[in-house]
C-alpha cells in the first residue's frame, strides 16, 4: 500500500477536488465492492458507490478501461467519483443485512441504485499494485437497493450452488465469458464454492486467486498442445509498463523478471532498477508467488489464453519493465489486460536464441539486466544449442 503522502499531487488533487457528500443520498453502484485486508479477519467490507447521473458503470470495469484506452489520469478521476460505503465486520459474517446488501449489489452486470446513509466522509487514499485506486471512503450507517439486480441464469445458478467447489465454480463462470474482474468481485464478497467454507475475502487475495485459478485452468489444458517451433517475442506497452513475453520452444514452462526503474513508482528514490523473479517448472510452482506476488498470475492468465488460442504450448519468460512513466499504482488489472489484449499484435519470430537475446537486449531499457537473472534461460541453455548460430 503506499502512503497519501507519497502519491504525486497529480493524484490527490482530482480526490480533493470531488464535492462534498451528503450523509445521505441516493447514487448509483457500478456495482462494486472493496474488501479490505487490514485487522484480518475483522475487516472492512462495503460497496462502491456515486451520487452523481453520469454514467457509472465504466467505474469499476477495467476491461471496459483498457477497451476504451484510458490513460492513468483518466483512471484516477473515474475512481474519485466513487465512495466506498464500509462497515467493519468478521469475514464469517454473511449474515450481516449491509454485507448481504453488499453481496446481492455484487452479481449485477448493470449499475444498481442504491440509498446509502453515512455516518462520516473520509479522505484517505488506498492505492496499490492490486487495487484500483480509491479515495473517499464513508462509514455506512445503512444501505438500501431500491431497484432490481439484473444477472445472467449462470451466475444465479453457481452462487445459489453451495455444493459445488470454488475451483469449478470460477471455472465455469471463465468459461461463460463472465469478466474476471466481475468473478473477482464475486468471489471476494463469498458468493462462490462450498457454503461451509464461504467467507468475505480481501480483494487484494480476491484476485490472485481468480487469476490463479483460472490460470491453471488454462495451464491444464495447454500441456496437452505441441510445443511451438519458433522462438517468439511478443512485446506491449501500456500506462508506462513494457511486456516482453518469450516463447521458447519447449514444454509448460514459466517465469515473470519484474525490473523497476528508478523513479517508477515503485522505486521512486532509488538509483538501479530493482530486480523480483518467480518461476514455474513443468511441475508447478509450490506456494504463492513471493517475488511478483499477483502480476505473477495476472501475466500468465493472459499468456495462456493466447496459447490455447493457437493450440501451443512453450516454455515462457515474461519480462515487466516498470518505467518512471508509471507515476501512479492502479493495480495489477493494468498487467492483465495489457497481455493478455497484446499477445499476438506485435510479435516477432527469431532462428536464434542468440538473436532473440540481443533483439530483447536492444529493447529494453535496461538493456541485458534481465538475463542474469533468468533461471529458464540458464536452464535451457543446452537444450536450445540447436538454435543457437
Amino acid at each position: 500500500m503506499v502512503r497519501f503522502s507519497e502519491l504525486p499531487p497529480e493524484f490527490w488533487r482530482e480526490f480533493k477536488l470531488w464535492r462534498i457528500v451528503r450523509n445521505e443520498f441516493s447514487g448509483l453502484s457500478p456495482p462494486g465492492n472493496f474488501v479490505g485486508s487490514f485487522n484480518y479477519p475483522y475487516i472492512n467490507v462495503g460497496a462502491l458507490v456515486n451520487n452523481d447521473s453520469e454514467d457509472v458503470t465504466i467505474l469499476d470495469n477495467p476491461e471496459e478501461w483498457f477497451r476504451r484506452g484510458l490513460t492513468q489520469w483518466d483512471i484516477v478521476r473515474l475512481r474519485s467519483r466513487v465512495i466506498l460505503t464500509r462497515t467493519r465486520a468478521s469475514i464469517k459474517s454473511l449474515n450481516n443485512p449491509i454485507i448481504s446488501r453488499v453481496q446481492e449489489l455484487s452479481i449485477g452486470r448493470n449499475s444498481v441504485d442504491v440509498e446509502v446513509r453515512l455516518k462520516k466522509l473520509m479522505l484517505r487514499a488506498l492505492a496499490d499494485d492490486y487495487h484500483a485506486p480509491l479515495g473517499n471512503i464513508g462509514e455506512v450507517k445503512d444501505l438500501r437497493i431500491t431497484s432490481n439486480v439484473s444477472t445472467e441464469r449462470v451466475v444465479e445458478r453457481l452462487i445459489n450452488d453451495h455444493d459445488v467447489d470454488t475451483r469449478t465454480a470460477v471455472t465455469e463462470l471463465y468459461r461463460s465469458s463472465i469478466p474476471v474482474s466481475r468473478i473477482q468481485r464475486m468471489f471476494a464478497v463469498g458468493l462462490l464454492g462450498d457454503g461451509r467454507f464461504r467467507r468475505l475475502v480481501p480483494t487484494r487475495w480476491s484476485i490472485t486467486a481468480v487469476d490463479s485459478i483460472i490460470s491453471d485452468y488454462l495451464r491444464n489444458k495447454v500441456v496437452d498442445h505441441g510445443e511451438v517451433e519458433q522462438i517468439e517475442v511478443h512485446k506491449m506497452e501500456y500506462m508506462g509498463n513494457r511486456y516482453f513475453v518469450i516463447l521458447m520452444p519447449g514444454p509448460w514452462r514459466y517465469e515473470l523478471i519484474e525490473l523497476k526503474m528508478p523513479g517508477s513508482v515503485w522505486n521512486r528514490d532509488g538509483n538501479s532498477p530493482r530486480v523480483f523473479t518467480d518461476y514455474e517448472s513443468v511441475r508447478d510452482m509450490k506456494g504463492y508467488a513471493e517475488s511478483t506476488g499477483g502480476a505473477f498470475y495476472a501475466i500468465r492468465l493472459g499468456i495462456l489464453e493466447y496459447l490455447n488460442k493457437i493450440n501451443m504450448q512453450a516454455s515462457v519468460i515474461a519480462i515487466r519493465e516498470v518505467t518512471p512513466d508509471y507515476r501512479v499504482p492502479l493495480g495489477i488489472w493494468q498487467a492483465r489486460e495489457a497481455v493478455r489484449n497484446g499477445m499476438g499484435v506485435n510479435a516477432r519470430r527469431f532462428s536464434s536464441a542468440n538473436e532473440m537475446i540481443n533483439y530483447v537486449n536492444n529493447a529494453l531499457l535496461t538493456g541485458s539486466l534481465w538475463l542474469g537473472h533468468s533461471r529458464l534461460i540458464r536452464e535451457f541453455r543446452n537444450n536450445l544449442v540447436r538454435f543457437l548460430t
